[in-house]
């Protein structure tokens, strides 16, 4: 386990997604000076910190860190596609190896609070490991993404701001593998959207698809990943979409449709609700 002091929160530097096909490799590095995080949607990475191996398979997650000889193990056997994130902590941060070590790095409550003062706390954050909830990292990461390539005056605050959501989803997945089986439920129900979200889909359909009731999983989605399915799938679709803007030169109601849009000027509504830009607006910003 990872623990970070904060205030100030950690600070995210960069972030980026990579296909590696079968023999590729990681980079080797040494001692970088930053996090580097890693979360891996397909395939395998074999990675090695000094003298330890880590296997970071599908929907599993790794943080090497800044002080370390990082490198891979053994080049990827399969095509394996991962998102990459450099943070870096501005306070000191502690790896936790066993409970004494974590309760020796408690900070004392006892101490007294003003409206004046500082108060700090831990970020405890899984080294490596199985991310549990999922869907939420997932949507979260490709969110943070998407907000990497926007240029508009608040990109890089809501970047920071996306970067927190993450690191506490990524804090609570450990509790969150120990939930009621509605996260079992809202997971497969956001696996069936992701993957679908070009098409037209109704809660009957979705309901089939698990074997739930429709209401059910509305339930456990908003519950457990704080979407209702309906939500959750524009969210996937406005994410496309906003990549599609920007690395084609599809009009826009061709997006709209490849995206899952039944119709061009609800998709043009729900995409200015949202960003605040119509867009052909968020384009503009990218065209040379």
């Amino acid at each position: 386990m990872l623990q970070l002091i904060a205030p100030p929160l950690p600070i995210i530097l960069a972030a980026g997604e990579d296909t590696y096909t079968v023999g590729q490799s990681h980079p080797n590095r040494n001692k970088i000076g930053v996090f580097d995080l890693l979360i891996v949607t397909k395939g395998c990475l074999l990675m090695g910190e000094n003298l330890n191996t880590f296997p970071v398979e599908e929907k599993q997650a790794l943080i090497l860190y800044p002080d370390r000889h990082h490198f891979t193990v053994k080049p990827c056997e399969s095509e394996t596609h991962f998102y990459w994130i450099h943070f870096k902590s501005v306070k000191d941060w502690n790896e936790i190896t066993d409970a004494s070590t974590r309760r020796g790095l408690d900070i004392d409550k006892t101490e007294d609070r003003s409206a004046f003062s500082e108060y700090p706390f831990w970020i405890t954050l899984p080294k490596h490991g199985t991310i549990h909830n999922w869907s939420t990292v997932d949507l979260l990461c490709r969110h943070l993404l998407s907000i990497e390539e926007n240029t508009t005056y608040s990109w890089e605050w809501k970047r920071q701001l996306q970067f927190q959501q993450l690191l506490q989803e990524l804090s609570n997945t450990n509790h969150l593998a120990k939930s009621s089986p509605s996260m079992a439920v809202a997971e497969q129900a956001a696996s069936f959207l992701r993957k679908n979200f070009a098409n037209k889909i109704n809660y009957k359909e979705l309901g089939e698809s698990l074997s739930y009731h429709p209401n059910y999983i509305a339930r456990c989605m908003i519950n457990t990943l704080g979407y209702s399915p309906v939500e959750y799938v524009n969210q996937v679709r406005l994410d496309q979409s906003k990549i599609l803007l920007i690395s084609t030169n599809w009009s826009i109601e061709k997006i709209a449709e490849n995206c899952g849009f039944q119709q061009t000027a609800y998709f043009s509504r729900f995409f200015k609700k949202k960003e605040g830009l119509t867009p052909h607006q968020f384009r503009k910003q990218y065209e040379g």
